[in-house]
């Protein structure tokens, strides 16, 4: 026997599928989340500033709500290590729901972010928003939250000005701040629920050698403080541009230490205390102990090293730039 198929009669009434209803719950979830937002409208930060001076910044921000929460706000910087912006940065904002300046406090390394898996604050901007471009590893990010928590109504718009005011050190250098805000509930669950930005190079008219986190260096020393009794590792990465060691099958260290009563003592020898190792892709290292390269007795000390890189012979040396000036480093304590 064979079996007919069943046939429904129409009901008159028109079914929506349960595709449809999803749709339609979506386009309803994505309304809600997209109508919750925090956003810097601007930062207001100099181009430079005078090494030891206060850097002063200001940022503007909406904050556009689709329920009521109570929280308090977080502001964050990125900045130099150097600077010690935890102990030596000020925070403070007005708003729209708030009356006079508001403070603000460090949140202690080590204090979970929320729904940030476990990271502390500084770690979690580190991963999910980054250094902004820095190429120099010396930097942090410090997170403040308002002493006071704040309770907002769904479906409201608030402005803040955060005033940000941070002593920087006499260091010279070229740094690109970032900055991001958010809340103490949300976090940085999602992006609609943070804002951040970055600026471009900040000058620091400061003093010694220049730490330049903005463009990338043909050499590197690490540590960046260190004395004539650390181990230095210099680094020549010939990968930055084009030099005179293009086709260099070794790379050597021409290196002067220079004393504090002002002597030089040069090392110019193509030897292997001078040679460097390759790392590959154009990349040279060279681990030093200043003290025994240049054979210092027990009553001489040295404030900076002045160095070179040069090719198998001697002849061809590269410095500062690609060019003739000699790179510096000078010695001093953290």
């Amino acid at each position: 026997m064979q079996h007919q198929p069943v046939q429904h009669k129409p009901s008159g009434k028109r079914k929506i599928s349960a595709g449809v209803i999803w749709k339609v719950i979506g386009a309803l979830l994505l309304l809600i989340i997209a109508s919750c937002s925090i956003t810097i409208d601007s930062v207001v930060q100099p181009s430079g500033v005078n090494g030891g001076d206060i850097l002063p910044v200001t940022l503007n921000v909406t904050i556009e709500t689709n329920d009521n929460q109570t929280s308090n706000f977080m502001v964050a910087v990125l900045v130099p290590k150097v600077w010690k912006a935890a102990q030596n940065a000020t925070i403070t904002f007005t708003s729209d729901i708030t009356s006079g300046d508001q403070s603000m406090s460090v949140i202690p390394a080590g204090t979970p972010a929320p729904q940030g898996g476990g990271l502390d604050w500084p770690t979690l901007l580190a991963t999910k928003i980054g250094n902004g471009g820095n190429l120099l590893p010396d930097y942090e990010w410090v997170a403040f939250y308002s002493n006071a928590s704040y309770s907002v109504v769904a479906n409201a718009t608030i402005h803040a000005t955060v005033s940000i005011k941070i002593k920087t050190t006499t260091d010279n250098l070229l740094f690109k701040p970032g900055y991001c805000v958010a809340n103490s509930t949300d976090g940085l669950s999602s992006s609609d629920r943070y804002a951040a930005s970055f600026t471009g190079c900040l000058q620091v008219n400061g003093q010694g050698d220049l730490i330049d986190f903005c463009n990338p260096q043909i050499s590197t020393v690490d540590p960046r403080t260190s004395l004539d009794n650390d181990i230095v590792t210099l680094t020549f990465d010939g990968g930055v541009q084009s030099t005179g060691l293009d086709n260099a099958s070794e790379v050597y260290l021409c290196i002067a230490g220079i004393t504090t009563t002002g002597d030089s003592l040069t090392v110019c020898t193509q030897t292997d205390a001078t040679k460097m190792t390759s790392l590959g892709l154009s990349k040279w290292q060279k681990d030093i102990w200043p003290r025994k390269l240049f054979n210092l007795a027990d009553n001489q000390h040295l404030t900076r090293l002045r160095y070179f890189f040069t090719d198998a012979t001697g002849g061809t040396r590269v410095g500062y730039a690609g060019g003739s000036t000699p790179f510096m480093y000078t010695f001093k304590c953290q």
